[in-house]
């Protein structure tokens, strides 16, 4: 098995802090139930980890609100996957269409943790497999921490459509993803994707988006590769 690669590549202000945007999905169901989580230190450390976290995220700022659209959420990488908690491949799904794959909050889904369907209510938006959206990077970072991409970028300056292909399972993402529609992560915000494939310069920025229906190929392509039917 390949571990995901990390989160961000820009150079934070400690270790400590570039450990914090550890996140990922729910990629795998092995026969009998067992769950791989695709972190890649193991369950005690990311508790601990997570402990840790809940001291310090008094300092943290309050979140943007969205502009030009209607939801926002936090954001992590993770990468792509033959075998997805939405039955399908993610990276395949979305070769060539100009969408992003997302995992999306156990929150905005209607349940954890397979081939589930559009959850949320509320703030929360509803976004279970197959859904899809499009939305902006908002150039902020829950952290506060500095910002090295230019405002100029195309990633701030983009819109992105894209589409859920799995789940972000509270259980063993609880900073980031929340379990029930109405609830907030660690960082205020009540929506996260954890992104599969990301465009240039990606980092953990906010994002705001607005549900929409898949175009007529995304459509097409769910129907024909998604065991979730």
């Amino acid at each position: 098995l390949k571990f995901p690669p990390n989160r961000t590549d820009k150079p934070y202000g400690s270790m400590t802090s570039a450990m914090f945007y550890s996140c990922c999905s729910l990629a795998f169901l092995f026969p009998g139930g067992w769950a791989l989580n695709l972190r890649a230190k193991g369950l005690d450390e990311a508790e601990s980890w997570q402990n840790l976290s809940h001291l310090e995220n008094a300092s943290y700022a309050p979140p943007p609100h969205a502009h030009h659209y209607q939801f926002v959420a936090t954001t992590t990488r993770y990468g792509t996957n033959p075998h997805t908690a939405c039955g399908l491949d993610s990276g395949a799904l979305v070769q060539g269409t100009g969408y992003l794959a997302v995992a999306s909050a156990q929150a905005m889904q209607n349940g954890c943790c397979r081939c589930n369907r559009n959850g949320g209510g509320g703030a929360t938006a509803a976004m279970g497999c197959g859904a899809c959206g499009k939305g902006r990077f908002i150039r902020q970072l829950p952290r506060g921490f500095k910002i090295w991409t230019s405002a100029s970028e195309p990633i701030f300056q983009k819109e992105y459509k894209f589409v859920v292909v799995d789940i972000c399972p509270h259980s063993n993402n609880r900073m980031w993803c929340p379990e029930h529609a109405g609830q907030t992560n660690d960082f205020g915000v009540q929506n996260h994707f954890d992104f599969a494939t990301v465009p240039s310069n990606f980092d953990n920025y906010y994002f705001e988006f607005t549900p929409e229906p898949c175009n007529h190929e995304m459509q097409s392509r769910l129907a024909r590769m998604s065991k979730c039917h």
